[in-house]
């Protein structure tokens, strides 16, 4: 027969070795393993809407599709003042600031480069150039540039494309181009409408 004391150090041992079992199971629960990870497939298409800042009534819908070369730029602006307008990728695509759209922050410029125009070597990856617009403020996009990405350091997943309501100049630090008229969110698009 037990005896109180016995009962009491039996009792102790056990809950003594839930206690080491749980703790046991903790500790190998938080030690680092292999980490299997399957590789992301590589994004071949992205989108992007254009909203009007303000009360400009600039819209639009930009793609872009992986090229072998580097990315084409299609899409349609409409709303625009007839002429040129800078046109680029901008750091953020936070669409917060409606009425100046100053959230999207500046060019996208991981490089630290000069501002410049989308043929030169010394660029920021967001500078495309500017988009010019017809009689009726219309601007048919057709590009090709050969430094933006949809993956990897240069991506513009994620970031917001800006059309200015001037003309880019090329001029030091960002090309003078005037307040923002259109801001968007580029994103992973799906594939294409099957017809």
């Amino acid at each position: 027969m037990l005896r109180l004391p016995h009962l009491a150090a039996c009792s102790l041992l056990c809950l003594g070795s839930i206690g080491c079992d749980a703790a046991d199971r903790t500790a190998a629960a938080q030690r680092p393993g292999p980490v299997i990870t399957a590789a992301a497939p590589a994004v071949e298409r992205a989108v992007c809407v254009l909203y009007p800042i303000g009360n400009s009534g600039v819209t639009g819908t930009i793609h872009f599709t992986r090229q072998s070369d580097g990315v084409a730029i299609t899409g349609t602006i409409s709303g625009l003042s007839p002429g040129k307008h800078g046109f680029h990728v901008h750091e953020f695509g936070d669409l917060t600031d409606g009425g100046a759209g100053k959230s999207a922050g500046g060019h996208f410029n991981p490089t630290n480069k000069p501002h410049g125009r989308p043929e030169d070597a010394e660029r920021h990856v967001g500078d495309l150039g500017n988009v010019v617009a017809d009689e009726s403020g219309q601007a048919t996009i057709n590009l090709r540039d050969r430094v933006i990405r949809l993956d990897g350091p240069h991506s513009i997943i994620g970031r917001g494309l800006v059309v200015h309501v001037g003309e880019d100049k090329f001029t030091q630090p960002v090309g003078d181009a005037g307040d923002r008229a259109a801001v968007g969110v580029i994103g992973i698009a799906g594939p294409p409408a099957k017809e």
